[in-house]
């Protein structure tokens, strides 16, 4: 009588492969995962500009409102251009009515300053802070699809006056001490505008 001895198949073998092949593919992945990251360009910031990630809380909350307001102006712009075919950009009386933040004289807008808004030429909107708290005094240029926004870092700038700037120059808000925001979502921003 011949005795042979029979091995259970109870996929005890396989399973030993099929874990053996599911920690290879994860030492592979895990020594292979730095060499596949993609790098975020860092952007050179000019002397004249400043990353919003380096602002303080009040001109953060400036700029964030500032934001949805160019969204706002482009928009009521927009909408003059269909009613007559000239197109104007918004008052800042016409701002006021529909409560556009920053420029209505509310609680907010004691809290960051008490800025003395007006529009300057085109698109231009000057804000200059007249209370000792708050945010600092602020352009924003709303020409372009995103917002461009200047701050007076320092007591020195030179406002703009709506008397004697007919055209936006941003070599001259350079020149006059202002200071661009840039944004992180946009790229581009740390190249000089030409508008």
């Amino acid at each position: 009588m011949i005795r042979q001895s029979v091995r259970s198949d109870n996929g005890d073998r396989e399973g030993k492969w099929v874990v053996l092949c599911i920690g290879l593919i994860l030492l592979v992945s895990f020594v292979l995962l730095p060499y596949h990251q993609t790098t975020q360009p860092q952007s050179i910031l000019l002397s004249h500009q400043i990353a919003i990630t380096d602002l303080a809380a009040e001109e953060i909350a400036m700029v964030a409102e500032l934001r949805l307001a160019h969204e706002e102006i482009r928009n009521l712009f927009q909408d003059s251009q269909l009613s007559d075919a000239v197109g104007q950009w918004p008052k800042i009386s016409e701002l006021q009515e529909f409560w556009i933040a920053p420029f209505v004289t509310d609680k907010s807008w004691e809290r960051k300053g008490r800025h003395q808004w007006a529009l300057i030429t085109g698109a231009i909107y000057q804000g200059v802070k007249t209370d000792e708290k708050g945010a600092m005094s602020v352009v924003l240029n709303s020409v372009s699809a995103s917002p461009d926004i200047w701050l007076a870092m320092n007591n020195d700038v030179v406002l703009l006056d709506a008397n004697t700037l007919h055209d936006f120059d941003e070599t001259q808000l350079i020149s006059n001490g202002w200071t661009q925001i840039v944004f992180n979502d946009s790229p581009k921003n740390n190249e000089p505008h030409n508008h």
